[in-house]
Parts: structure tokens; C-alpha cells; sequence
């Protein structure tokens, strides 16, 4: 593709300012800077000239000296106009990566808590709007300070690693949403889901878990790393907030720790 066009007014069967026309309609050419060349220019012809979209004019007889110096002028704003192009593609790459980066964990490679809060906040509202149920399970690792203390802190991170891929293969549905909630604690959003399936989605977490056979000779249920999980399910309403689901989701989770961890606590709301 050129980098400049020079093009003549006066030409047979479609004249300069015709075509200028026709390359501004092109999404392949209409970027190209147009220069027109004529030897007659008045007012009325150069603000019908620049309107099509030239950038300048060049009288006949022409001056090659002139001539040049336009053409390097123009080709020069060009390629400046075409880096400025490029920097503001790769800085609007740049601030994409570093949105996707300030919502995931860095460890596990899901969702943050900042990534829950703003998800769960929209779909309770979306909830609300249609009608549809909502379900929301939180989980927390048993004795996951001893894990830490006994088996040291990378092996405490590679736990969470594990957890985080276990999440991320159960939950695949395209509303699914899984998330590291702080420290040992994980959630995952689950849009119009209704009780029933909730409770079976956060038993088949915890008995999976289990089948994972992480060992943990140091906690007090298993010998293996386990999983308390609680879990609510209601239908949205103007009385239940994002915080509403959080706060029930944590009571059951605290009661699966209190009635000896390695269990699921499921909580279901009528309308």
C-alpha cells in the first residue's frame, strides 16, 4: 500500500476529487494522506478539496524542491501518526493485562476478592431483575496453620495451587464462578442455581478434596487435606445483598467447622 497520494483534480471520467472520495470510503486506504496537484485552485475548489479528505495542495507548475520537502513533511507526520498508533494499541494492551492482573490471584490464577465483590454484587442484582435463584459456597481448608507450620510455606502455596486447579476443573460451567476469597478461603458464585444442586455441586467439592489424598498428618479429621464447606441458596430480593449471601455462606461454613470440619452446611431461603 502507498504511504502518500498524489492525485490531479482534472481527469477524465472521474475527476480528483471522485476518487479522493472513493479512497476515504476504503477501509484499506482511507488512513493514506492525499495530496492534490492542479493548476487551478480557488477557494471554493480547496474547501471542496479538503472536505473529501486531501491534506494539501500543490500548484502547477510545480517546484520540485517544494514538492519534496511536502511529500517528506507528510510522509513524516505519517509514520509519527502511525507510532502514536501503535504505542496507544500497545498501551491500551498493557492497561487490558493490567485490569485482568488487578482481578486474579496471583498464586492460584483465579478470581480475587475484588473480582467477587464486583461479580456478586452484578449478578444479585441480575438475580433480582429476573427472578432467578442464586447460590453462593464458601470453603476454608482444615487446619491449614499446622499444614503451614509443619510442612513450611511453599508447600502451604502449593496446596492452595491444587485447590485453586480443583476448583477450576469442577466448576466449568460459563456462570460459574470461582474465586480465592483470603488466605484458605475460597467461593464460588453459582447464577441461577437453586438449592438442591448447590448442595450436591459444594458435597462433590469437599468429597473431592478428599480424593485428593493432599497428605496432612496433622490435622485432627483426616490424614489428608480436607475442606469445611457452607453454602446458601435463595432467591434474590431487594433485601439480600451481595453482603447477605457472603454473611450466610460464612455462618454455614463456621457451623461445618464447629460440628468437626470435613463437612458441608447447606442453608436455602424461600422467597
Amino acid at each position: 500500500m502507498p504511504d502518500l497520494i498524489l492525485l490531479d483534480i482534472m481527469m477524465p471520467e472521474m475527476d480528483g476529487f471522485q476518487v479522493c472520495r472513493k479512497l476515504k470510503g476504503a477501509e484499506l486506504t482511507c488512513a493514506i494522506p492525499v495530496i492534490y496537484v492542479t493548476a487551478v485552485v480557488n477557494h471554493q475548489e480547496e474547501a471542496k478539496g479538503l472536505e473529501c479528505g486531501a491534506v494539501d495542495y500543490i500548484t502547477k507548475p510545480i517546484s520540485p524542491p517544494v514538492v519534496l520537502i511536502r511529500v517528506r513533511n507528510h510522509l513524516e507526520l505519517t509514520r509519527r501518526s502511525r507510532m502514536l498508533e501503535a504505542l496507544s494499541e500497545e498501551l491500551a494492551r498493557k492497561n487490558r493485562q493490567l485490569q485482568l492482573l488487578a482481578r486474579m490471584d496471583g498464586l492460584t490464577g483465579l478470581a480475587n476478592r475484588r473480582f467477587l465483590d464486583e461479580t456478586l454484587d452484578a449478578e444479585v442484582r441480575r438475580a433480582q431483575r429476573c427472578g432467578t435463584p442464586l447460590s453462593l459456597i464458601m470453603c476454608d481448608i482444615d487446619f491449614f496453620k499446622r499444614y503451614n507450620d509443619r510442612y513450611g510455606h511453599q508447600a502451604g502455596d502449593d496446596a492452595l495451587r491444587r485447590i485453586g486447579a480443583l476448583l477450576q476443573r469442577l466448576f466449568q460451567r460459563g456462570s460459574d464462578f470461582p474465586c480465592r476469597y483470603g488466605g484458605e478461603e475460597f467461593a464460588i458464585i453459582l447464577p441461577e442455581t437453586g438449592a438442591e444442586q448447590a448442595s450436591h455441586l459444594a458435597e462433590h467439592l469437599r468429597s473431592s478434596m478428599c480424593e485428593e489424598a493432599l497428605p496432612h498428618a496433622f490435622s485432627d479429621v483426616s490424614n489428608c487435606v480436607t475442606l469445611s464447606v457452607g453454602v446458601v441458596s435463595a432467591p434474590a430480593s431487594e433485601g439480600r445483598s451481595a453482603q447477605w449471601f457472603i454473611g450466610q455462606a460464612d455462618a454455614a461454613l463456621y457451623r461445618s467447622k464447629d460440628e468437626g470440619r470435613n463437612l458441608t452446611t447447606a442453608v436455602a431461603f424461600d422467597p
